[in-house]
């Protein structure tokens, strides 16, 4: 029965989401001139994800300008560095309307038969091209108050567990609770995507997030 149940499933997904990964527009114009360039655009965040020496921020509705061409992308991954965001006045916040220079490039395809395939884990997230920010400028404070309040309250779980359990035990527990795979350790990562259980890292967080959304609006 799990059996019949499991190939449902992967049937499902692949007619609803398909088995490879479509190119956006921004990941066509950089696979056909080069596979990095210098780029600016503006966009809205919408998620913040501390990361081991980066913090990872999500954009939608990006106006980008790249190799002289002016491109409309829904969404957009920036590395940040933490000395970019201490020279504003404040932190980055989802809702923040940012500018954003510097070095945009395509994410890695699997190599091998059952490597973890970067592009495609990305693309299935609406997400193509990954920029690493040289300047970051908020352009509008506009916050996003209920997601920002999820995004700290998660934050701070993670230094909880991490607190009390350790950075190996701490950042597992953060991966599987919260969704957080940052303090992951890299070994454990390539355990659960060895296993086909990589997912359970993202259904657990949603549930989290669920849940505290839903105290906050009580």
């Amino acid at each position: 029965m799990v059996c019949v149940l499991f190939v449902a499933v992967q049937a499902i997904r692949v007619c609803f989401f398909g088995a490879g990964a479509e190119a956006s527009a921004l990941e066509s114009a950089l696979i056909q001139n080069m596979p990095s360039a210098g780029i600016t655009l503006e966009g809205t965040v919408f998620k913040i994800e501390e990361k081991s020496k980066v913090t990872a921020v999500c954009l939608k509705d990006n106006a980008v300008s790249v190799s002289d061409q002016k491109i409309q992308e829904p969404t957009v991954m920036a590395y940040v560095r933490p000395e970019q965001t201490e020279k504003n006045e404040e932190y980055i916040r989802i809702g923040n309307r940012i500018r954003i220079s510097g070095e945009a490039a395509v994410f890695d395809s699997a190599r091998n038969p059952g490597n973890f395939d970067q592009r495609t884990y990305y693309a299935r997230q609406g997400i193509h091209v990954l920029v690493w920010a040289d300047r970051v400028e908020v352009i509008s404070r506009e916050t996003d108050r209920a997601a920002q309040f999820l995004s700290e309250v998660r934050s701070a779980w993670k230094d909880i567990l991490v607190k009390h359990l350790g950075d190996y035990y701490g950042g597992t527990m953060s991966a599987v609770l919260l969704g957080d795979k940052a303090g992951l350790d890299a070994e454990m990562k390539k355990m659960y995507q060895k296993n086909g259980i990589g997912h359970l890292l993202a259904i657990n967080s949603t549930r989290i997030e669920i849940c505290v959304l839903c105290c906050y609006c009580l």
